[in-house]
C-alpha cells in the first residue's frame, strides 16, 4: 500500500489570514516534506466559481509539485473531465507525465455542481457520457498515431499528439464517483478507482462492484485509492481544537453546495454539520489510534504500490507548524509501523 496527502484543495475561507499565494507555498512545502518523510503521493481536486478559491486548475499546481520532488507521485481525485478538452488534456498531461518521468495518476470524474456546468456552457445530461468519451480519446491519443474519434460529446477529427507520454500508453486512468453507473463505469473504463471518504467496509463494497465490472484480465492489477480525512495528535482533544474550525467549515462547504442542487439553498449563517457528524467525519486520534484505523487496509494492500490511501491532514485554519508536526508523524510513525506488522521493511530511500 502506497500512503499520501490530500485532498488539497487550496482553499482559502473568510477571515483566513494567509493569501492563496502562501496557501499554495504551503502546499509545495508540505509536498517536500511529504517525500522526506517517506510518503509516496499527494493528491488534488478541483472545483470552479467557489468564493474561497478551491482548486480550478490542477495540472499548473501538479506541475509545481513534481518539479519539487523527486520520487513524489502526483494524482487528481478528481480532475471534472466534462470542463475540459480532451485532446488538449491529452497534450497537456502527456507533456506532464514526460516532465516527471511518469510520476503522475490521472483521476477523472463527472461533476455534480449545476453550476459549474452553467459556467463552462456543458451539458450537464450528458456528463457521464463526456467522462467516459474523454478516457477513450486520451488512451488513443496517447498511442502516439494518429487518429479520429465519434462520439455524442466529443469528436476528433484528425489528430496526433506529440510528444507521447513518458509512460508507454500514457499515464494510469483513475475513475471516481459513487453511484452504481459511476461504479461500472471505473471498471469498464478505468485502470483504478478513487472512493471517496469511507468507513473500510464499504469502500471494500464499493471496490468490490468496480471489479465486478472490470474486464477479467485487469482485475488483479486494478488499482485502489481512497480519501480518510482526519488529524494525528497524542492527544485527541488538542487534535480537535486544531483540526476542528477547518474540518467543520470543509463539511459546511459540501453540505451547502449539495443543498443547493437539491434546491434547497440555505442561509448564509445556517449551521449544517454538527460536531458529533464533523467528528465521525474524521479520523482523529493518536498514532497508535490512527495506525489501527488504517492497519485493514494494509493488511488488503499489502505489497502494492499501485494503490493508495490519501489521508488528509491539512484543514484550513490550522497553524502550520502543526500540520507539518503531523505530516512527520505519519511519514516516519504511522506508515512505517504499517509496513513492518504486515510483513514489509520500512521505506529506506
Amino acid at each position: 500500500m502506497q500512503y499520501g496527502l490530500g485532498l488539497y484543495t487550496g482553499q482559502v475561507p473568510p477571515g483566513e489570514e494567509l493569501s492563496v499565494h502562501d496557501e499554495y507555498a504551503r502546499i509545495i512545502e508540505q509536498a517536500r516534506l511529504a517525500e522526506e518523510v517517506g510518503l509516496d503521493s499527494i493528491w488534488l481536486s478541483e472545483h470552479h466559481g467557489a468564493a474561497d478559491g478551491y482548486l480550478p486548475s490542477l495540472l499548473p499546481i501538479a506541475s509545481a509539485i513534481l518539479a519539487s520532488t523527486t520520487r513524489l507521485v502526483v494524482g487528481t481525485a478528481v480532475l471534472l473531465a466534462p470542463f475540459h478538452n480532451p485532446l488538449r488534456l491529452a497534450e497537456d498531461v502527456a507533456v506532464l507525465d514526460q516532465l516527471s518521468g511518469g510520476r503522475f495518476i490521472l483521476g477523472m470524474g463527472t461533476g455534480w455542481r449545476r453550476s459549474e456546468f452553467r459556467a463552462f456552457g456543458a451539458d450537464m445530461s450528458t456528463r457521464g457520457k463526456a467522462l467516459e468519451e474523454t478516457a477513450q480519446i486520451l488512451r488513443r491519443a496517447w498511442q502516439g498515431e494518429r487518429f479520429g474519434f465519434d462520439g455524442r460529446v466529443h469528436r476528433v477529427d484528425s489528430a496526433v499528439v506529440r510528444p507521447e507520454p513518458f509512460t508507454p500508453g500514457g499515464p494510469p486512468i483513475w475513475l471516481g464517483g459513487t453511484g452504481p453507473r459511476a461504479l461500472a463505469r471505473a471498471g469498464r473504463l478505468g485502470d483504478g478507482y478513487f472512493g471517496v471518504c469511507a468507513p473500510y467496509d464499504s469502500a471494500m463494497s464499493s471496490f468490490s462492484t468496480v471489479l465486478d465490472s472490470a474486464p477479467e484480465e485487469k482485475r488483479t492489477s486494478f488499482s485502489f485509492g481512497q480519501l480518510r480525512s482526519g488529524f494525528i495528535a497524542d492527544d485527541p482533544e488538542l487534535g480537535w481544537k486544531l483540526a476542528g474550525k477547518g474540518m467543520t467549515y470543509t463539511q459546511d462547504v459540501h453540505a451547502r453546495w449539495a443543498a443547493e442542487e437539491a434546491g434547497n439553498p440555505v442561509e448564509p449563517d445556517a449551521n449544517l454539520p454538527s460536531e458529533d457528524a464533523v467528528r465521525r467525519y474524521n479520523l482523529i486520534g493518536t498514532p497508535d489510534e490512527v495506525t489501527a484505523a488504517l492497519r485493514p487496509y494494509e493488511q488488503r494492500f499489502a505489497g502494492r504500490t499501485d494503490s493508495h490511501l490519501c489521508f488528509r491532514l491539512y484543514h484550513p485554519y490550522m497553524p502550520h507548524d502543526a500540520v507539518l508536526e503531523a505530516i512527520q508523524t505519519f511519514g516516519r510513525v504511522i506508515v512505517p509501523a504499517l509496513r513492518t506488522q504486515a510483513g514489509q521493511g520500512p521505506r529506506l530511500d
